[in-house]
């Protein structure tokens, strides 16, 4: 106990040194760049101001070249998708159309030249076909505090649309599009012993990590086209280079650490102007609930108007409104649960059909979404794939934008964060109908689908390439965390979870947290030590598995043998003298009392019959045990035969236990965790048992059967 409360009192020190962050813009960005669509090519220039915030100096800078995966098909990401005819989201590209980028020119202000101090690096696994991270060597160091300014000139060959970026015919999306400096870590920054560089290569199964900068960006496209991007738009201009009509849209964007953008012909593409409304699209039954369990007033809750920029294509454009809807409600969930969305406006891109592989996916204050056109009518309409996507993607602009985890090793802390979040944001909705036109589905059951089969535990706490398979990294990072955060809210408790989740979203706000930073948060937030659980739900592969064993029960034989009574053993009368059942006893001379002798042990007083008569009591024994290596307190409900129910709680320390009870009732049901608090167990079919024929056991065993035809709608559409 004392360790315990020394542990929790060092944590909530700890803590209170670390308030809420205020933005800091590790760098600038200001870019410059044309798409010429004949030969899907970028051309561009940067000028970067980088400030050093770590208390060493650096001498050299790292850079994240993303586009180069795409290079060939000896690249670590296309090595680890499986070969160059696969798609990030499944299925085969039939003709593979490479890409690249180069950096042509980089100086510094003074126009020191760089460019032949840059060197390729691979970090992660010293592929020599793999080009993505290159480092370039200061000719001085920068001190702590200290600021370079950097010119940067690049060119990019788009591959076709693949994970998260490239071209469909006249769709462009542009992620990952440009020279990217990584993150220059110090000490103590998510449990970093030694300052350094965080520069990994790209691979098949992670995503980003980045310094929050300002960035100002113009675009170049043809004329007639649409652009939508990060940020606001601050310009645009009409312009011409020889015969070619172009369109020069500026945007300018701070305190994020990523730059998307799109563009498409007008004819292909429509763009929708909206708004989020708080006073409107805020339900009262949400901010009633926030209000309650955070404890905190409506007045502290209010939320900020966005404008809502949605660039859809002209086929799909009867699904725009579902689209936005969705987007609301992300916005009033996240923001009364997590804090406000503190940007003005969230852009929204539905890539045609054609593009699948851009579908599913957040940058800062810009997402992209999925659709098709046979959505409109049932039974496509009914399922809510759209509200899904849409709701899982702004979610990001939390987990991954404003708590900017590094996606790279622990993908867990923004992907799992983020789908329990989405999940119950969509069962707010379907619970109190907010969605009317969607038929009803519990996205809890399509998270716990996702561990039935699986022949290996998973550990969920590992880097997002060193998973045995891309199947486990996508359960580990996704559904496994979000149940295992179901299971911490039902032992923690409703209010005292919601409490420490959003002290945990306003203390980390515009920094880099590890796992050991959340764990710490939640233990100090809630005033108890929870390192027995994170220790066995992210950092080791347990499994949660509770069940009942044995139950048998029979009436208590009527008293035979000897009693001890008056310091002396008298042998009781047998059985059927005297009164039905009644203990009468007669005597023999069982001698004097050995002087060790233990005092005699009562008896439960047998329940009198209506005739007048005693009955024996019931003796019952329940055998529980553990099958899942998981250990934790788990309850256990006791229903008995005249209706009353009992609750005891077993630690599941060992992995069986036995009760033992006498009762005057026979034992009518036994179930071990009745309000599924513990939502990472899947197994549950030897959770329950009952003296009668247990008609509820075939739906048990096939509790997951109704999510199978949502989980192959939800296949079409994956999503990051």
């Amino acid at each position: 106990m004392k360790r315990t409360v020394a542990l929790v009192g060092s944590i909530m020190m700890v803590a209170a040194l670390a308030p809420a962050a205020e933005p800091v813009d590790v760098a600038s960005y200001d870019i410059q760049v044309r798409l010429t669509p004949e030969t899907h090519r970028l051309r561009g220039t940067e000028v970067i101001r980088w400030t050093n915030t770590a208390s060493v100096a650096t001498d050299e800078l790292w850079w994240h070249l993303y586009l180069n995966a795409f290079a060939s098909n000896r690249t670590t990401f296309m090595r680890e998708l499986g070969g160059a005819r696969r798609k990030l989201r499944g299925g085969k590209v039939e003709n593979p159309h490479w890409g690249w980028t180069r950096i042509a020119k980089l100086t510094l202000d003074d126009g020191t030249d760089l460019l032949a101090g840059l060197a390729f690096e691979r970090p992660d696994d010293g592929n020599p076909d793999d080009f993505t991270v290159a480092r370039v060597k200061l000719p001085r160091a920068i001190p702590p505090g200290g600021a370079i300014i950097l010119h940067v000139g690049f060119e990019a060959q788009l591959p076709r649309v693949i994970a998260r970026t490239g071209w469909a015919g006249d769709f462009y999306l542009m992620g990952q599009w440009f020279p990217k400096l990584g993150v220059f870590e110090d000490a103590g920054v998510r449990g970093r012993k030694t300052a350094g560089w965080n520069c990994h290569q790209f691979h098949a199964s992670s995503e980003f990590y980045a310094d929050f900068a300002s960035w100002d960006v113009t675009v170049e496209v043809p004329e007639g086209w649409v652009v939508g991007a990060t940020g606001v738009q601050t310009a645009d201009e009409k312009g011409a280079e020889g015969t070619s009509r172009l369109r020069r849209v500026s945007f300018h964007a701070d305190h994020v650490h990523d730059f998307a953008w799109t563009t498409a012909p007008g004819t292909l593409m429509t763009v929708v102007e909206a708004e989020f409304d708080p006073g409107r699209d805020v339900p009262k039954r949400w901010l009633d609930q926030a209000t309650k369990l955070l404890e905190r007033s409506a007045a502290e809750l209010e939320l900020p108007p966005v404008h809502l920029r949605l660039l859809i294509p002209t086929s799909q454009a009867g699904l725009a409104e579902r689209m936005l809807r969705s987007a609301r409600f992300g916005m009033a969930w996240y923001g009364l649960w997590y804090g406000l969305y503190p940007y003005p406006q969230l852009t929204i891109v539905s890539p045609p059909v054609t593009a699948t592989e851009a579908g599913g996916m957040e940058y800062p204050t810009f997402i992209t979404t999925g659709a098709s056109r046979w959505m409109l009518w049932p039974p496509s309409s009914w399922m809510p794939l759209i509200e899904m996507v849409t709701i899982h993607e702004f979610g990001h602009q939390y987990f991954y934008g404003l708590i900017a985890t590094n996606e790279f090793e622990q993908a867990w802390m923004d992907e799992g964060f983020n789908s329990f979040a989405e999940a119950s944001c969509s069962t707010a909705v379907m619970r109190d109908h907010l969605a009317p036109d969607l038929k009803a589905y519990d996205p809890w059951l399509g998270d716990r689908m996702s561990s039935l089969g699986r022949r290996l535990p998973v550990k969920v706490d590992r880097f997002a390439w060193a998973y045995r398979s891309r199947g486990d990294y996508s359960y580990a990072s996704y559904p496994r965390t979000a149940v295992l955060l179901k299971t911490l809210q039902g032992l923690a408790g409703p209010g005292p979870f919601a409490r420490a989740m959003r002290t945990y979203a306003e203390r980390w706000r515009f920094r880099h947290p590890g796992p050991k930073d959340f764990f710490a948060t939640f233990s100090e937030a809630t005033g108890k030590d929870w390192s027995w659980f994170f220790r066995q739900a992210f950092e080791s592969d347990t499994t949660v598995d509770f069940g009942v064993m044995h139950v048998a029960q029979h009436r208590e034989k009527a008293y035979q043998g000897f009693r001890w009574e008056d310091g002396r053993w008298k042998e009781s009368e047998p059985a059927g003298k005297g009164d039905a059942g009644a203990a009468t006893a007669g005597e023999k001379d069982g001698g004097p009392a050995p002087a060790a002798a233990p005092a005699a042990t009562p008896t439960v007083a047998p329940e009198e019959k209506k005739n007048g008569g005693a009955e024996e009591p019931w003796e019952v024994t329940v055998q529980l045990g553990r099958p899942g290596s998981f250990r934790g307190p788990v309850e256990v409900e006791l229903v008995w035969d005249g209706g009353k129910t009992e609750r005891r709680t077993w630690d599941a320390q060992d992995r069986w236990t036995i009760w033992r009870m006498e009762s005057p009732e026979r034992l009518d049901r036994v179930i071990v965790d009745p309000d599924g608090i513990w939502a990472a167990e899947s197994h549950r079919a030897d959770n329950y048992w009952s003296r009668k024929d247990d008609t509820g056991a075939v739906t048990r065993r096939i509790w997951w059967l109704k999510e199978l035809f949502q989980a192959t709608g939800l296949m079409t559409l994956p999503w990051s």
